[in-house]
Formats: C-alpha cells, sequence, structure tokens
C-alpha cells in the first residue's frame, strides 16, 4: 500500500510568494553549506536524492492518494485534486474513486478543476457519509459560483452514501469510516489491504482522546501503519482556537504512544504557517516524544521501530507503506 499527498494545507491554498521563495533558497543554501555542497548541481542532486530535508511544503489544500494493486482511491476534494486527476488521466485512468470526510470548502474546491468531471467516458465516484454530500457538491456547479452548470458535465458524477463504521470492500482493500471531532461533523477512514493499515484523520480535533472518551472509535487507531493526522496548530495555538476542529502534533504523539502507532504523519498546516515554523512544529514533536518516550519504552519493546516515526507531510510526498 502506498500513500500520496496531493495537497497538504487546511483551510485555504496557499501560494509561495517571492519572499517565501527567497526564505526557501536561503534555507537549502544554509543546509548546503553545512553539508559541504560546493556548488549550485551538487546542491541540486542532492534535493534530488532527499538529502536536504524538506525546503517547501506546498500550498494545496488537502487531497490524499491511497494505492494498492493499481487500485487507486483519493480522500478529499481539496485544491490537490486538480494535479491529481491530470497525472490519473496521462496515465489512462477513467474511473476514480473519491472518498469525502466533510464538506468544508478547502476539502470540496478542487472538484471543479478535476478535469475528468468534464471529459465524457469518466466516471467520479463520490463515497460519503454526510447525507447532504450530493447538494452541496452540486452546489459548486450552479452557473454562479463556476460558469459550468452541473447539467452542463461531460463526465459522470456517482454519489455512494454509507453507514458510519460500514465495511466497504474494493477487492482486497477494505475501507471503514469513523467519527472525527469537527464542527459540522467530519469523519475519518481507515484503509487496510495486503496486511498493512492506514487511517485518515483530517479535520479532527481530538478533544476525546482518552479510550473512554473514544469509545467505538478507539478500534481505528489500533494496529496502526499510519496514521495521517491534523496538525495544523502549535499547542500554544490551540486555547484560542478551541472547537476549530484541528489539533497539534504533541497530541498525536500522545496517541501514537499509547496505541502503537508505528507512524504518524502531520498535515493539514495552517496557510499562515511558514516553512520555518513547519519545521520549528515538527522539531518540538520529535523533542516532546524523546521526552515521553522513556514512560512507554516497556510497552514499545516488541513493537517495530521501538518508537513512532514521526513525519511531515509536504505537497508530493509520496510513502510506501511496505518501507516504513
Amino acid at each position: 500500500m502506498k500513500a500520496k499527498f496531493w495537497g497538504t494545507r487546511g483551510s485555504l491554498p496557499q501560494a509561495m510568494s517571492h519572499k517565501d521563495w527567497m526564505d526557501s533558497f536561503e534555507y537549502a543554501a544554509k543546509v548546503a553549506e553545512k553539508l559541504g555542497l560546493k556548488s549550485i548541481a551538487e546542491m541540486s542532486a542532492a534535493l534530488k536524492r532527499n538529502e536536504m530535508g524538506i525546503i517547501s511544503y506546498g500550498g494545496n489544500t488537502t487531497c490524499t492518494e491511497i494505492e494498492h494493486n493499481n487500485q487507486v482511491f483519493l480522500v478529499d476534494m481539496g485544491s490537490g485534486l486538480r494535479e491529481a486527476g491530470t497525472f490519473h488521466m496521462s496515465k489512462g485512468r477513467k474511473e476514480f474513486h473519491i472518498f469525502l470526510t466533510h464538506m468544508h470548502w478547502d476539502h470540496i474546491m478542487g472538484l471543479p478543476f478535476f478535469v475528468p468531471v468534464h471529459v465524457p467516458g469518466f466516471v467520479t465516484h463520490v463515497h460519503h457519509i454526510h447525507k447532504n454530500t450530493p447538494e452541496f457538491v452540486r452546489i459548486n456547479f450552479n452557473g454562479v459560483n463556476f460558469p459550468l452548470s452541473w447539467e452542463q458535465l461531460g463526465g459522470k458524477i456517482e454519489f455512494h452514501a454509507h453507514k458510519l463504521y460500514e465495511k466497504i470492500p474494493f477487492g482486497d482493500v477494505t475501507v471503514q469510516s469513523y467519527v472525527l471531532d469537527h464542527p459540522g461533523g467530519s469523519f475519518g477512514y481507515r484503509f487496510e489491504a495486503g496486511g498493512k493499515s492506514l487511517a485518515i484523520g483530517v479535520d479532527g480535533e481530538f478533544k476525546r482522546i482518552s479510550p473512554k472518551e473514544l469509545g467505538k472509535d478507539l478500534e481505528f487507531y489500533q494496529n496502526l501503519d499510519v496514521l495521517i493526522f491534523d496538525a495544523q496548530y502549535e499547542m500554544a495555538e490551540l486555547a484560542s482556537r478551541f472547537d476549530w476542529g484541528h489539533c497539534s502534533p504533541n497530541i498525536g504523539v500522545d496517541l501514537a504512544l499509547r496505541e502503537k502507532i508505528r507512524n504518524i504523519v502531520f498535515t493539514h498546516h495552517d496557510p499562515w504557517a511558514t516553512a520555518d515554523k513547519l519545521r520549528r512544529m515538527y522539531d518540538h514533536a520529535k523533542t516532546y516524544l524523546h521526552q515521553q518516550m522513556p514512560a512507554f519504552t516497556e510497552a514499545w519493546a516488541n513493537v517495530p521501530g521501538k518508537a513512532p516515526n514521526l513525519l511531515m507531510s509536504y505537497d508530493g510526498l509520496v510513502l510506501d507503506l511496505d518501507n516504513l
């Protein structure tokens, strides 16, 4: 099973300004100097080999791809969906399965620019838990918010309503929904295939964190290879953003430690967050893990890796679960 991140911002896309580009270039130059690189060519080669860390995190809103044995699933239709559609069309794919967490604008804004919905012969399946999903997806195509009306779309869009916690089989892949803490309601999805498991937990504030509070949702975090976790804010920011529906990396670390989640990927980055801030949040999360780990050493003694692996998402990141 593989995961690809086509969009990792939350709330609003973020364009890279000239200052952002200059800041990223200066950061890359400092890293190159530390590595002893002598030329632009050497720095370019090191960047391509992923030896210099994350220079830029990207600006598309959330869209995550799950792939297993040539079966492709997309979770959410943020602005990253546009690129995903163009890529898979170039590979000859004509049928798409999209799972929606909820209908907030940053999670559906990419659909009008998803080329398959405009081309005859292409079918897009939208899987959802919210009963009003068809209404709120169609409103994107009312001739006012977007130039084309629903009736003018060349491709076919089919809606599939699923019950909460229902197991949905797709060949040897199973998808199951669970509840997240978010205004208006949001749902995570757990994918299982080939002995691997991955759960997507955006948008989620994780106000329920203890096993008792999580109740029926607890099992979706257990025995996980990967949890994609909403980490939009620093811990210091959460108090002023209560009930906004987003979380912080340290809370994800606590959950991963307790439930033995082997890899946790922080995503849904704040559009206000610079690359420097995201790197700082990642460093703080690693420090927090190091501080908390002694209390969990025995519990993790027989778990591969002996501790959770922390990752920061960026547009274009690809994870192969067999190699984590």
